[in-house]
């Protein structure tokens, strides 16, 4: 294969022992996935709320809406995700045996991941799709999903449940 690897627009050697499979991992399991949108601190969810290792519950930029709340610095903090820490992995795999290019990518559930393969057809294959290019994606329904797909309109899915709340943010007055 012919195949050569940029990161960030620079070349990076291919592993010889298996160069058809390149993958990117983040560390969701002992990374912090979220952060205080007023202070910056990263933050762990706790079951009194979310906690800073240097501040606690309390945010040092903690800014009152109103007069009824608590002073500055002695709100809570205000969670926000951090971006990416969402995915697992992403990754691209080809096969020359298939004539295919898959692309996976793992949102919150390490045991897979979602799979879009392109597949060519072969030249002498006796289909009127002979030469073409299929696109596999996921859908809803699908056998082994890597999670619930809820459709909003063609080719665009609500990943999850969608009874699962978003993010709660903290009440103004809440200690």
């Amino acid at each position: 294969m012919f195949a050569a690897l940029y990161v960030n627009g620079e070349p990076f050697g291919l592993s010889d022992e298996n160069p058809n499979t390149i993958r990117l991992e983040f560390d969701t399991e002992s990374a912090p996935t979220y952060r205080c949108r007023a202070c910056g601190d990263d933050l762990t969810e706790t079951t009194n709320g979310y906690e800073s290792e240097f501040n606690g519950l309390h945010c040092p930029d903690y800014a009152p809406t109103d007069d009824t709340g608590p002073d500055y610095g002695e709100g809570m903090h205000d969670p926000e995700r951090i971006p990416l820490s969402w995915c697992n992995s992403a990754g691209i795999s080809t096969n020359e045996a298939d004539d295919s290019i898959t692309v996976s990518l793992s949102v919150g559930d390490p045991r897979g991941a979602f799979a879009f393969t392109i597949t060519r057809i072969p030249d002498n294959a006796n289909s009127d799709r002979a030469g073409r290019l299929i696109l596999h994606a996921p859908y809803p329904g699908q056998p082994s999903p890597h999670k619930e797909l809820t459709q909003i309109h063609a080719g665009v899915y609500v990943i999850g449940d969608l009874t699962r709340a978003c993010i709660p943010r903290p009440a103004p007055d809440a200690v």
